[in-house]
Order: structure tokens, then C-alpha cells, then sequence
């Protein structure tokens, strides 16, 4: 049986493994892996049981969500809100998609705001530096340092 396991590499630069078939663990050095940027790696167990190894070289863990919110690009001197979906958040940063066509470019700042649907109705808005935009205006956005606790407290609610 070939399983695909995916593991976050921490900043040990190390792992901890399990086989799926006897339930042993094994910590491994990435060091390596790391440097040839390898994502997929096939691990064969003391117990005789191979399977495939998804290494994840993001800072920290991705809770996939779907919030509708809008966006709006910090330098403006009018702020103009785009409509927006808050794909994914991490303790890092934001995934967005935007349907409309816009100016927006690698490194620019945008004020991202959306509500958490509690009872309470909160309110978030957070900064983030746009690192990834691609052809169907999907952006990754790390958040922007200058109020990285604030965007703590809020990335803690979802993850």
C-alpha cells in the first residue's frame, strides 16, 4: 500500500515519521532534502513497508478556509475595496483570490479586511506584503511585521 504522507519541516530542519503499516516513528534529517528543494521522498521501513513522503518547506502550517472579504492596496490615495476570498491562513500570511482585474504587483502592500462569522461578529484587518500573484489573481501575502502580534492573535482563531 503507497500512502503519501505529508510533513512540515520545522526549524530543526528535521522530521518525524510514522509508518502507516507498524506505527513506528523515526526522526530524519532534511538537511539535505532541503538544499535540492525535493519535495516527494520514498521511505522504505525497518518492517519492509515503502511509502511516498511529501515534504512541506513552509514556516508554518496552512488551515484552508473561505471567508468572503475585500482588499485594498495600502499606497492609494483613494482606497478603492476590491472584493476578495481569503483562501488560506497561516501564522505567516494569507491566501487571497480576487475575481476582478487589478493593478496589484508582487511586493505591494494590501489591507486585507474580513469578518469571522461568530456570534460576536469580529472584525479583522490585516497587512500583508504580497510574495506570489499568479495569471487567475490568486496572491499569497505574507503579513506585514509592524503588526505581527495582532495578526498572531487572529491567525489563532482558525489554526
Amino acid at each position: 500500500m503507497k500512502t503519501n504522507q505529508k510533513y512540515y519541516i520545522g526549524k530543526k530542519d528535521k522530521i518525524t515519521i510514522r509508518c502507516l503499516a507498524c506505527k513506528k516513528k523515526r526522526e530524519i534529517a532534511v538537511t539535505d532534502l532541503i538544499k535540492l528543494k525535493q519535495q516527494s521522498v520514498k521511505v522504505v521501513c525497518p518492517c519492509s513497508h515503502d511509502f511516498s513522503i511529501l515534504l512541506e518547506f513552509r514556516q508554518s502550517y496552512r488551515k484552508e478556509i473561505d471567508i468572503q472579504g475585500s482588499c485594498s492596496k495600502k499606497s492609494d490615495s483613494v482606497e478603492q475595496k476590491t472584493p476578495c476570498r481569503i483562501r488560506d491562513i497561516s501564522l505567516g500570511g494569507l491566501g487571497i483570490s480576487i475575481t476582478k482585474e487589478t493593478t496589484f504587483q508582487l511586493e505591494d502592500e494590501l489591507t486585507v479586511t474580513f469578518e469571522l462569522g461568530t456570534s460576536q461578529q469580529l472584525e479583522f484587518n490585516a497587512t500583508i506584503q504580497i510574495r506570489h500573484i499568479d495569471s487567475s489573481m490568486n496572491i499569497g501575502g505574507a503579513f506585514v511585521e509592524s503588526s505581527a502580534e495582532k495578526h498572531l492573535e487572529m491567525a489563532t482563531l482558525f489554526l
